[in-house]
This record gives C-alpha cells, sequence and structure tokens, in this order.
C-alpha cells in the first residue's frame, strides 16, 4: 500500500470517528505542498477544534448547573423571611384598624402586594432553576395589567410618573420571567435616574414575528463606550449605587434569550434610555386590538 492509500485509509477512518463524535484522533502527516497532505492537515484542525469546543461546552455546562443549583438555594432560603414579613404585615394590619387611617390602610396594601408579588417571583425563580426553556409553563398574559400593577407597587418610593400604553396586547408567555424582566428594568429606570421628576414610559409594538416592549425613562442616559457591557454580569455603570450588583440586567438577558427574544438598547447621554426586548408569537391574538390610546398616573 502506497503512502498516499495508507493516509486516504487512515483519513477514512478518521472522518468514521469524527461522525461518531470522536475527536480524539490526529493524522501523522508531514506538512508538506501535496494535496493530499494539505486536507489530511486540515482534518487534523477541525478534528482539534471540535475536541476543545465539547470541553469548553462541557465546562459551562458544568457552570451553568452549578448556578443553577446555587440560585435554587437562594431563592429557597429567602422564601422563609417572606413569609414571615407577610404575617408581620398581618399583625400591623391588625393594630390599624382601629385608627381608620385611609392612607395607612392604603400603604398596607401595598406592602401586601408587593409581598405577594416578591414570594411569587421567588417561587417562580425556584420552578425555573428545575426547568428549561423546553418546559416552563406558558400563561395568557395581558400585558397592560402586568405593567399596571408593576407600576402600583413602585410610585411610592420617590416623585415617579408613568405612562403605560393602552390596550397592548395579550402575549403567550411564562408570567413570572415576564414580571422579573419588567421589575429590573424599571427598578433601573428609578435606581439611576437623576431628574426631580422620573419618567417611565411603557409601550409595546406588533410586528410579523414577535412584540417589542419598550421601557423608556428620562434618566442620566448610557454612553457609547459603555453600552456593550451593560449586561455582562456584575457590570454596574453607576458605581456610586452600592446597592447595585449589577446582576440584574444578565438575568434579563438570560431569560429573554432562552424565551428565543432578544434585548437590546438605545440610549445617549443626558437623554434618557430606551431598552427593548422581544417575545416571540407563538400563538395568534385572539382578538384584534383598538386603536391605542395611553394612560398616565403618579406618585403624588
Amino acid at each position: 500500500m502506497s503512502d498516499k492509500e495508507e493516509i486516504l485509509t487512515e483519513m477514512v477512518e478518521m472522518i468514521g470517528a469524527m461522525a461518531r463524535l470522536d475527536f480524539s484522533r490526529r493524522l501523522d502527516i508531514e506538512i508538506t505542498n501535496e494535496p493530499i497532505n494539505l486536507i489530511a492537515f486540515g482534518l487534523n484542525m477541525l478534528s482539534e477544534e471540535l475536541e476543545n469546543n465539547i470541553v469548553i461546552r462541557s465546562n459551562l455546562e458544568e457552570i451553568n448547573s452549578n448556578l443553577e443549583k446555587f440560585s435554587y438555594t437562594v431563592a429557597h432560603d429567602i422564601k422563609s423571611p417572606l413569609n414571615s414579613s407577610k404575617g408581620i404585615i398581618s399583625l400591623i394590619e391588625d393594630e390599624v384598624k382601629q385608627y381608620n387611617n385611609q392612607g395607612l390602610n392604603e400603604y398596607i396594601e401595598i406592602l401586601k402586594n408587593i409581598n405577594d408579588r416578591t414570594r411569587s417571583m421567588i417561587q417562580g425563580i425556584l420552578e425555573y432553576s428545575k426547568s428549561n426553556a423546553t418546559n416552563i409553563t406558558m400563561t395568557s398574559i395581558d400585558l397592560n395589567d402586568i405593567c399596571t400593577k408593576l407600576a402600583r407597587d413602585y410610585i411610592l418610593k420617590k416623585e415617579i410618573h408613568f405612562s403605560i400604553e393602552e390596550d397592548m396586547p395579550t402575549l403567550v408567555y411564562n408570567e413570572s420571567a415576564l414580571i422579573q424582566i419588567l421589575s429590573n428594568l424599571i427598578s433601573n429606570a428609578i435606581k439611576f435616574n437623576d431628574k426631580e421628576i422620573c419618567e417611565i414610559s411603557i409601550f409595546c409594538k406588533e410586528r410579523a414575528f414577535d412584540y417589542m416592549i419598550c421601557v423608556q425613562d428620562n434618566g442620566p442616559g448610557i454612553g457609547k463606550q459603555n453600552m456593550k457591557f451593560i449586561f455582562d454580569l456584575f457590570e454596574n455603570l453607576q458605581s456610586i449605587n452600592e446597592d447595585s450588583t449589577g446582576i440584574g440586567l444578565t438575568i434579563v438577558k438570560k431569560i429573554i434569550m432562552e424565551m428565543n427574544g432578544e434585548i437590546w438598547v438605545e440610549s445617549s447621554l443626558g437623554e434618557g434610555s430606551k431598552f427593548f426586548f422581544t417575545i416571540p408569537k407563538s400563538t395568534p391574538l385572539v382578538q384584534e386590538k383598538s386603536p391605542k390610546h395611553s394612560h398616565t398616573f403618579n406618585s403624588k
């Protein structure tokens, strides 16, 4: 058997091994200008690259598995103090009933709603950590209703003006995931706002294959040099805010990407920011929506 025939035989055997996902083989050749040697050299490089990618993927899967276990443990531990706080809120509610203070009663009701929503979100994280994108529970969600309820949870924090588009569509999505996405975007808009009145607008645009949702603010904006970093883990553009870990937008991006959506930001320094994300159309709308209007409400 000639050298060329021997190399050809080894190449066929190597390609067969690669088809079985065995990328450990290498052809023992000399690098020359012979076409068959160049092909064999290329085959070696391809096999080596595929083997390295498998190792990297294996390591990433191990890291992701550890992160999921960590998030499950943290979420599980948070449930206990949340349950305790619910009991304390109930005790406070019983104590203040005798004073018949309408304002105080409203504050307690908001606290109860926030507690219930947080407990629901934690439960969602627990479910999410045990699931993947193929078996997450999908439900029909009234986008306008969710945005309005979330806005009411935030209006006591400072001077805030929300503008929420009416007649937004009903979507098919995971409710806990959508609440977490919107909560993070709204919280960031409030946390980093540098104006006397924080202006937040939420609107949705129907497109051919998805719905594009936008959370817009009138904050300080983001410079072009920082735009590509804002979704990185632990990246916090305003380090003066020690309460911010920078993990929120990373979680948001992870959720959206795993649900086959996209997220991006449009912003300029001094001109506020627009955070866009998409939700794929998994089912058609039940009914056509009338021409869009909007309504507003303030914290004061």
